[in-house]
């Protein structure tokens, strides 16, 4: 069943997921190394792709796979995902691999169906949490806080919720979403540790 104001909580989404995408770019250039590499990625260019490099790894079956033009998860049992940079918005994609990086076929762009898209953006978003669980285990406590300090000097309008507030909603998104506000609405939630309080699946090496 879809979500009240599910447009809406869309848009949020894809927002919060246009933050993001600076860091993990961040997350590429850490002073340790290579995070996503270290947390299971393999790296590798596409021939005929420009900008950076591709990063993939699998979840639960499907692939994930992220690149500074777009990200998604690609599934054979569930509405893949599909978010491109370039139109800030996320996609239904009908196909269980990746595109090349800003190549997409029309016609496997689905852009009508509300209620796949919601099941697709709650597909990635459980690998995305269970990365950013890890992040938080692996990294100094005020390393996210850095990350959005840094992408905030690229002006407000870009701007999405603190890293704190960010994956309260985001988790609140995942959970009950019937229930969640706009997040321009949203204020601190009262258990910060929401997401360290998960038990993390096993992680993919």
């Amino acid at each position: 069943m879809s979500a009240k104001n599910a447009v809406g909580l869309l848009n949020d989404f894809s927002k919060g997921l246009g933050q993001q995408l600076f860091y993990w770019g961040r997350d590429v250039v850490h002073p340790r190394g290579n995070l996503l590499c270290e947390f299971g990625f393999e790296k590798y260019k596409r021939q005929g792709v420009s900008g950076s490099s591709c990063y993939k790894t699998s979840f639960n079956g499907d692939i994930i796979e992220l690149h500074s033009f777009c990200v998604g998860r690609y599934s054979q049992n569930t509405p893949s995902l599909l978010y491109t940079r370039q139109d800030c918005q996320c996609w239904v994609y009908k196909d269980d691999q990746p595109p090349p990086p800003g190549q997409y076929d029309p016609d496997l762009v689905n852009k009508s169906s509300i209620e796949k898209l919601e099941v697709a953006s709650r597909s990635f978003l459980e690998w995305w949490l269970e990365y950013e669980l890890w992040i938080a285990d692996h990294t100094h406590p005020n390393y996210r806080t850095k990350c959005y300090t840094s992408y905030k000097q690229f002006g407000s309008s870009k701007t999405w919720l603190n890293p704190q507030d960010g994956l309260s909603w985001l988790q609140k998104y995942m959970d009950s979403p019937d229930t969640l506000i706009r997040s321009k609405h949203w204020k601190k939630n009262k258990n910060p540790n929401a997401l360290k309080s998960r038990k993390p699946n096993a992680f993919r090496y």
